[in-house]
C-alpha cells in the first residue's frame, strides 16, 4: 500500500516536472522562466530523494 502511494507521489511529481519544463520554453520573460526553473530544480530535488529512499 505504502509503495503504491510513493510510486504515485512519484508520477506525479514527474508530471509537475514535465509540464514546467514545456512551461520554460513558452515564458516570455526571464523573471517567469527563473522562477518556474527554480520550482523545477526543487520539484527534481524532491523526485530524486524519493527515488534514492525506493531503492
Amino acid at each position: 500500500m505504502a509503495m503504491d502511494q510513493a510510486a504515485e507521489a512519484r508520477a506525479r511529481l514527474q508530471v509537475s516536472i514535465d509540464a514546467l519544463e514545456r512551461r520554460m520554453k513558452l515564458d516570455t520573460s526571464d523573471l517567469e522562466y527563473e522562477a518556474h526553473l527554480r520550482q523545477k530544480r526543487r520539484l527534481q530535488d524532491i523526485l530524486d530523494r524519493l527515488k534514492e529512499r525506493a531503492e
